[in-house]
C-alpha cells in the first residue's frame, strides 16, 4: 500500500516537473516558421536630434556540432531614410528582422551554433557584443523526413525567448554656443550681462560633465545643477564635443532700470525654434519654450541674446540755455525793430 502510495506521488511529481519544463521552454525559445527558419531581431538605438545612419550589419552562425550543416543569417541595413517611430525616454529604437536558414540537416537530433553579430566600423555606432549557443532540435516526421521541432538561445545568462542584438548610435561632437550681442548709440559695449545654464545628459550617454570656453575662460557645468557665467557684446561660450541629444536651458538675468530690452532667438538643430522673442528689463529671459528645454543636436545649435539700449533725446543742453537763448532773441528782435524805426524816420525826412 506504501509502495503503491509512494508511486504514485512519484509519478505525479514527475508530470508535474514535465509540464513545468514545458512550459519553461515555451516561454523561453524563438519562434521556429514552418520552414524551420528563425528570427534574429534587431533594435538600433539613438537619442533625439540625430539622424540614422547608413550601415549595415552582418552576423555569423557557426556550427559547433561536428556534422551541422551550414547556416546563414542576411543581413540587416539602415538609412536615414528609416522612420524611427516614437520618442521614448529621449531616445528612439528602430526594429528590424532577419533570419538564420539552415541547410539540410544530416539526421535527427540536437544540433549546436555559437550566433553574433560582426563587428563593423560605421563611425558612432556601438555594436552589440551579445553571442549565443543556439541549440537546434531536429526530429522525424511520420513520413521519416526531417523537421526543426525546437530551438533554444543561450546568450550565458539563461536560455532567451528572443535572438535580439541591440546597437546604439551616438555623435560625441555636437556644438552649442550662446552669444550676447548689445545694439544702441548709448550702448555699453563693455557692459557684462549675468546668464545661468542648466544642463540635462543625453539618453544615450554617461556624459555628465560639459565644458565650455569664453575666449580662453573656461567653464565647466555639471548636468542638473546652475551654472552661472557672464557676457558682454561680442563674448560668445562655446561648448563643443557635447553629445547629441543633450538637453539645456540658458537664461539671461533681468535687470531692473538698466535701460536694456533683451530680445532672444533659438536655433536647435537647426532649426529656428525661438525668432526674436522680447523680453524686459525686470524678469529673466529665458531660451525655453513653453517650458521645454531646449536640443543639442549634430546640426547648428546656438542661442543669441540682443540686447538695446532704450535712448532718450539728449535735450538738457537746449533746456539749461533756454532763458539765455530766449534773451538773445528778444534782443535780436528789439534790434531788428529799432533799425526798422530808424529807416521810416530818415525817409520821412
Amino acid at each position: 500500500m506504501n509502495k503503491k502510495r509512494l508511486s504514485a506521488l512519484l509519478l505525479t511529481g514527475i508530470m508535474m516537473m514535465s509540464m513545468g519544463t514545458s512550459v519553461f521552454a515555451a516561454d523561453n525559445t524563438p519562434s521556429v516558421d514552418a520552414d524551420g527558419k528563425v528570427s534574429v531581431m534587431k533594435d538600433f538605438e539613438m537619442t533625439e536630434g540625430l539622424s540614422a545612419p547608413t550601415a549595415t550589419f552582418q552576423f555569423t552562425a557557426t556550427p559547433i556540432t561536428v556534422d551541422a550543416p551550414k547556416a546563414t543569417i542576411k543581413d540587416i541595413s539602415y538609412s536615414n531614410a528609416d522612420e524611427k517611430g516614437a520618442l521614448e525616454n529621449g531616445k528612439y529604437t528602430i526594429s528590424k528582422n532577419s533570419e538564420i536558414i539552415f541547410e539540410t540537416f544530416p539526421h535527427a537530433g540536437a544540433f549546436e551554433y555559437s550566433v553574433k553579430e560582426t563587428a563593423g566600423n560605421v563611425d558612432g555606432v556601438i555594436y552589440s557584443t551579445a553571442q549565443y549557443t543556439l541549440r537546434v532540435y531536429v526530429a522525424n516526421k511520420n513520413d521519416d523526413t526531417l523537421y526543426v521541432k525546437n530551438i533554444t538561445a543561450d546568450d550565458g545568462t539563461g536560455k532567451k525567448e528572443k535572438v535580439l542584438f541591440t546597437n546604439t548610435y551616438v555623435n560625441n561632437k555636437a556644438s552649442l554656443i550662446i552669444e550676447k550681442k548689445t545694439t544702441g548709440d548709448l550702448a555699453d559695449k563693455t557692459k557684462d550681462f549675468d546668464f545661468t545654464i542648466t544642463f540635462t545628459k543625453s539618453a544615450t550617454s554617461n556624459e555628465t560633465t560639459f565644458t565650455g570656453k569664453i575666449g580662453e575662460k573656461v567653464v565647466t557645468c555639471e548636468a542638473g545643477n546652475e551654472t552661472t557665467f557672464t557676457l558682454h557684446d561680442g563674448q560668445q561660450l562655446v561648448f563643443e564635443n557635447l553629445p547629441a541629444g543633450t538637453r539645456y536651458v540658458v537664461k539671461e538675468k533681468g535687470v531692473a532700470g538698466d535701460g536694456y530690452t533683451p530680445t532672444i532667438t533659438v536655433v536647435e538643430n537647426g532649426v529656428t525654434t525661438v525668432n526674436g522673442t522680447q523680453g524686459n528689463e525686470t524678469d529673466d529671459v529665458s531660451s525655453a519654450k513653453d517650458g521645454n528645454s531646449n536640443l543639442v543636436g549634430e546640426n547648428d545649435n546656438k542661442v543669441t541674446f540682443v540686447n538695446t539700449y532704450n535712448d532718450t533725446p539728449i535735450t538738457g543742453i537746449i533746456v539749461n540755455n533756454l532763458p539765455f537763448i530766449a534773451l538773445i532773441g528778444i534782443a535780436v528782435a528789439a534790434f531788428g525793430s529799432l533799425a526798422i524805426i530808424k529807416r521810416k524816420r530818415v525817409s520821412k525826412r
